[in-house]
């Protein structure tokens, strides 16, 4: 786990985790070469060099000039590293800073904000979220760089996976009893806008599934024709598989002599039967859901059944940030929810039935272009965080969302069914 300290008003603690979190983010492309960061990888991903200049733009817009009123420090990369501005359909073909620019800017940026701490103290708002604003950027370079398939490439410090206890599919389930629960992040913790305000609701009984589908499991769903049933696929999802010709999972490859690899950090690997299926998008999972006369939770199923009367000591929690891996399904049991479902935390992004929406109640805060401006166009929920995800952010309340066709995500699939029909 992260030993990164809270941040509340403790200018050294604040200190401490600005420098951790980015001795994190220069590590992972520290063995990289500059051409390779400044490259877009893949269409829909940034070059890494913009991402870290952008880190530093996020930076710089916040923890200066709008924590202190200074201006900018560079005002005229403002518009260039502004996710809005320039999106990334085109932040491959526009002139940006090369690699040692973007470390360059970073090293500024970071002294300026030092200062503002010294002259100005700890925002409880902003502080953290632009910590955890470079924390989700880690991720996502994580993900660009698994796309890249870079021969050689070696996260830092790489942890060991515990092996998995066996006997695990993705197809079993436990029961959650439902009822008046509540909803959403509770007050004295920071949170972002879209998981406010908290809020009772009523929740009917419910299965969930034990663990993450295997991809044991999908490649029986694979191998049994599940990508050929039409019955199974929606007509928009159907369309997007047959145009892009899905047949599996993003990183798999079946082999010469019929066996299947998964491409991962560090290169291609034997499937491991007990580790759970990822990135497949929503479209597939919903697919695999009714395959077995199941369904994807709602996110307010999801969260009910992530409750902890005693909530589970970091060893025996999925998340581990350091492993550059998941984990096999169930091997953590010490980490299980009440309801018995265990690595809801921290595995993989596990897609909801929900499409993604503001809370009723909802205010935007600080900004409307974090999350107000995706509701309602297509984007849907995932929870609970992946192996690539701090654990700062990955909480039970926390809100990824993506587009249904989207498999970059470290995203898996976790089953529910009705009671009744379970």
């Amino acid at each position: 786990m992260s030993t990164a300290p809270a941040v509340h008003d403790d200018r050294d603690a604040l200190r401490s985790a600005l420098a951790e979190v980015r001795e994190r983010t220069l590590s992972l492309v520290a063995p990289l070469a500059d051409a390779d960061l400044e490259r877009q990888i893949d269409p829909i991903m940034s070059p890494l060099a913009w991402d870290l200049a952008h880190i530093a733009a996020y930076e710089d817009l916040w923890l200066v000039h709008r924590h202190t009123g200074r201006p900018l420090l560079h005002p005229e990369l403002a518009a260039t590293y502004d996710a809005f501005e320039t999106p990334r359909a085109v932040r491959g073909d526009i002139e940006l800073l090369d690699a040692p620019g973007a470390r360059e800017y970073l090293r500024d940026v970071r002294e300026h904000a030092l200062a503002a701490i010294d002259t100005h103290g700890v925002d409880p708002v902003v502080h953290p979220m632009v910590l955890r604003h470079e924390q989700q950027h880690t991720e996502t370079m994580l993900q660009c760089l698994t796309l890249a398939r870079l021969p050689g490439y070696e996260p830092p410090r790489r942890g060991a996976a515990r092996p998995a206890l066996g006997g695990h599919t993705g197809l079993e389930s436990v029961r959650v009893p439902g009822g008046t629960v509540g909803f959403g992040a509770p007050g004295g913790v920071f949170s972002f806008d879209n998981e406010r305000p908290r809020r009772d609701v009523e929740v009917a009984p419910f299965r969930i599934g034990r663990t993450l589908v295997t991809n044991a499991s999908w490649l029986h769903f694979v191998e049994g024709g599940g990508y050929r049933r039409r019955e199974w696929w929606s007509d928009e999802a159907w369309h997007w598989k047959e145009e892009y010709d899905i047949t599996h999972p993003l990183h798999w490859e079946r082999r010469a002599d019929g066996g299947w690899v998964e491409h991962a950090l560090g290169g291609p690997q034997d499937l491991e039967p007990n580790r759970p299926v990822a990135h497949v998008s929503w479209f597939e999972a919903a697919a695999f859901a009714r395959a077995h006369d199941a369904r994807l939770p709602t996110e307010i199923e999801w969260e009910t059944a992530a409750t902890w009367t005693q909530p589970p000591a970091a060893a025996d929690a999925a998340l581990a940030p350091g492993r550059y891996a998941t984990s096999p399904v169930g091997a953590h049991p010490g980490g299980a929810a009440d309801c018995g479902a265990l690595d809801l935390i921290g595995n993989l992004w596990e897609w909801t039935s929900t499409e993604f929406d503001g809370y009723p109640g909802f205010v935007a805060h600080p900004y409307r272009e974090y999350s107000e401006v995706f509701f309602r166009s297509g984007y849907r929920v995932l929870r609970g965080g992946s192996w690539a995800t701090q654990p700062e952010i990955a909480t039970p309340t926390f809100r990824n969302w993506d587009l249904p066709q989207r498999r970059q995500i470290f995203s898996g699939v976790r089953l529910a069914w009705n009671e009744e029909t379970a």
